[in-house]
């Protein structure tokens, strides 16, 4: 198991020379920021969720203003069929030369013209026509942009589990690539996979001329489906990017003879599942690179029929992006028992630590670490100390002696449980608080879920931390911007008589004395990190939050953070901000595999906010149709520029909402 103790590198290869194909792609990415567009997800490979804007001052963000709405395709034929009930609205649209592309919650793609936001071309692949995807139904956070010369291509990952190329120009299929334009991802599975049990989410990533797309798996006794002994395994594939066939398969958890096999003991490799990479990868197309961000295997608070460290669960992994093969990896949790899988895209910067130039990635996480390494040998930028953490009391359990603690940055959120995090805003809300706190065990960061009590309080919970809305960075200043929230979470460990599995866990949020967050304000905060020395530069609280609360409305507190994610777009002297909006599950898919929720319709805070970069001063501020629940970007048309908000889902419309902000 010392394999999954420390990064191993295979540099060998990973620095050949550039061809000139490569290296006009690298230029490109790295000043992707200044013509206006927004060519990725997240803004670029890099995961900067940044783009250069001048124009955009702390003065012109005084008199935002909504420009244009856009009601999603799939409102319509929703309206027809009470089982297609979405998600809510996490697609966060492209731009490129003026023109938006954007999925829907139902995999649906259109072009949308930029400036006046009327529809171009819809092409609808009818994911939904085998009923909802798994974990949180219909839902898609966004596709990707490829272009070589004229040949332009939207590439979209689908609920149903397939990968489609499109023309960007038109909107339809590639009828040369894969199987008449789609690649059909349960294909490559080397088990048997049920449909429904996987879905695409996250958008594919182009490296160099690989399709690289995330997957997620149902993680069913998470939400009340009976655990499967086969569950569908965590391989990542990857396609060329012209023709759709298959170039590679990262084997996940790693087979016989593969690096990382011996950590999964008594051969739990054959039959472990999930263990995928939900999130969105990177790519440094110059060093030729792909970097993948695994989540937490099967079950995820149990892992007595996993014993090992069971590599590559958790881990960051870096594999060459034409072969697939292992360049390096870094496992950050190890054993995982928390659900503490990585949520986001690495965050690629090219830093000065020390007076040395390093290209580095760093990785934020749920439980609040920021890890960063040489992007090219996987070694820390800064030292990683293992530590002894809390261990298991479940039976059949072997929980791992230490965790990985990087030691710069510090952490950027509450880690852990005592009695002094309690809110303590007045006296009769901290003995509230402690009489809610007394019904858990709690203690330190990774103390293990338990039979007893209500079981484990665990912060930072299931959520994050940081979450899926990632992080932002400015790649002149190198400073890192990370959202974070803090929702505790009880972990109860319950004992099954027809399981596969021993044991299992069952999870749910944990609120606070009178309906206030049960830990002090900032609720949830946006912290600022210098990452040439790893100091944090300010924190400040994410939104208004609660502060009109009858309990504490005396207090005349300004700002104490929503107590929930909040997305973000960075620009030069800018730094947006959307907090999440508020929704609840009511319930279940009639095929038993996903949550079904409704938004809230007394929203809180369905603002955009505009920060000071440099400060994390408000600056500006404007009240929305809708709050958000998808990823922020920022482009320029013609001579403005917009921020766009997904809003919706859920019971109600899923829009863009574009907003000037010059």
């Amino acid at each position: 198991m010392k394999k999954s103790r420390t990064s191993r590198a295979h540099p060998t290869g990973v620095r050949g020379a550039l061809c000139l194909t490569a290296l006009l792609t690298a230029m490109s990415m790295a000043f992707a920021g200044d013509d206006g567009n927004w060519t990725e997800y997240t803004g670029d490979k890099a995961g900067s969720r940044y783009l250069a804007s001048k124009g955009v001052t702390a003065e012109s963000v005084k008199s935002m203003k909504v420009a244009w709405r856009w009601s999603m395709p799939d409102n319509a034929v929703a309206a027809d069929n009470a089982e297609l009930r979405t998600w809510v609205n996490e697609s966060t649209p492209l731009a490129i030369d003026g023109i938006l592309y954007s999925t829907s919650p139902m995999s649906t793609v259109s072009a949308i013209d930029g400036q006046t936001g009327k529809t171009l071309w819809t092409y609808d692949p009818q994911a939904y026509k085998d009923g909802t995807p798994p974990n949180l139904g219909f839902i898609n956070r966004g596709l990707t942009y490829w272009a070589d010369g004229e040949d332009k291509r939207i590439i979209v990952g689908t609920g149903d589990g397939y990968l489609i190329a499109l023309d960007a120009k038109n909107g339809k299929p590639i009828e040369s690539w894969g199987e008449k334009g789609r690649v059909d991802l349960t294909k490559g599975m080397r088990r048997q996979v049920d449909r429904s049990l996987i879905a695409v989410t996250s958008p594919p990533i182009v490296c160099g001329d690989t399709v690289v797309p995330s997957i997620a798996v149902l993680d069913s006794f998470a939400i009340g489906r009976q655990p499967m002994k086969y569950h569908p395994p965590g391989d990542v594939q990857a396609f060329d990017v012209r023709t759709g066939k298959r170039v590679w398969i990262f084997e996940q958890p790693p087979q016989k003879g593969q690096a990382g096999n011996e950590t999964w003991e008594d051969e739990s490799w054959k039959t472990t599942g999930s263990g995928n990479m939900w999130a969105r990868p990177g790519c440094d197309e110059e060093l030729g690179l792909v970097y993948l961000p695994f989540s937490t295997p099967t079950n995820d608070f149990y892992g007595g029929h996993r014993k090992g460290d069971g590599l590559f669960g958790e881990s960051l992994v870096a594999v060459n992006a034409k072969s697939g093969k292992l360049a390096w990896y870094y496992q950050m949790v190890r054993h995982g028992l928390w659900d503490y899988d990585l949520p986001t895209a690495p965050n690629l910067m090219d830093l000065t630590v020390n007076g040395k130039k390093i290209k580095a990635v760093a990785q934020v996480t749920k439980q609040g670490f920021v890890f960063t390494f040489d992007r090219a040998t996987g070694k820390p930028v800064w030292p990683i100390e293992d530590r002894p953490v809390p261990q298991s009391t479940v039976p059949g359990e072997r929980s791992a002696a230490t965790q990985p603690h990087p030691t710069v940055p510090a952490p950027f959120v509450q880690q852990g449980v005592t009695e002094d995090d309690l809110i303590d805003l007045t006296p009769k809300l901290k003995e509230e608080a402690k009489k809610i706190l007394a019904r858990y065990n709690y203690g330190p960061l990774y103390t293990p879920p338990t039979l007893d009590k209500a079981g484990t309080l665990q912060v930072p919970g299931v959520l994050g931390g940081a979450s899926w809305a990632g992080a932002a960075h400015n790649p002149k200043t190198n400073v890192l911007y990370v959202p974070s929230f803090t929702i505790p979470f009880g972990i109860k460990i319950k004992k099954e008589n027809a399981s596969v599995y021993d044991y299992t866990g069952t999870w749910a949020g944990v609120g606070g004395p009178q309906g206030l967050p049960l830990f002090k304000p900032p609720f949830s905060t946006v912290t600022a990190i210098d990452m040439n020395t790893g100091k944090h530069l300010w924190q400040i609280p994410a939104g208004k939050g609660p502060v009109d609360h009858p309990a504490i409305k005396d207090l005349k507190l300004d700002r104490v953070g929503v107590p929930r994610e909040s997305f973000i777009a960075l620009t030069d002297e800018i730094l947006f901000l959307a907090p999440e909006g508020t929704h609840g599950v009511i319930g279940l898919s009639s095929r038993g595999n996903a949550l079904i929720t409704q938004i809230s319709l007394e929203e809180k805070e369905p603002y955009l906010y505009a920060h000071d970069a440099r400060t994390g001063d408000l600056v500006g501020e404007l009240r929305l149709p809708g709050a958000a629940f998808g990823a922020l970007m920022t482009y320029r048309a013609g001579d403005k520029q917009y921020v766009v908000v997904p809003i919706g889902g859920a019971g109600l419309p899923a829009e863009l909402v574009a907003v000037q902000v010059n």
